[in-house]
């Protein structure tokens, strides 16, 4: 059984998640590499990074031309079943190897 098979369509993560964890994982990448990295559009990236940063889960700084993006680890997830878990939690279950 391939993922062609079953699931190709869908995956356990939003798109928010994945721009949170390519931040954990690099918080100097810029928009297109993240964009390519997660499957989506660089346009539908910045919409998403506008959440996060609203939200109070990542902090956009400007570094010369680029930006740099701290995450929040403190704060919850924000689904009611997942509330109880931090966002350190998420990254340190799926983030960067070696972390």
């Amino acid at each position: 059984m391939t993922t062609r098979d079953h699931g190709a369509t869908w995956t356990f993560l939003s798109n928010h998640a994945h721009v949170l964890l390519c931040l954990a994982a690099d918080p100097d990448q810029t928009l297109p590499v993240i964009a390519d990295k997660v499957g989506i559009t660089t346009r539908g990236v910045q919409l998403i990074l506008t959440d996060l940063i609203e939200g109070g889960y990542v902090e956009r700084t400007r570094v010369g031309r680029r930006n740099h993006y701290r995450i929040n680890p403190d704060g919850h997830l924000r689904h009611p079943l997942e509330a109880h878990h931090r966002v350190a939690d998420l990254i340190a279950a799926l983030g960067p190897a070696g972390r």
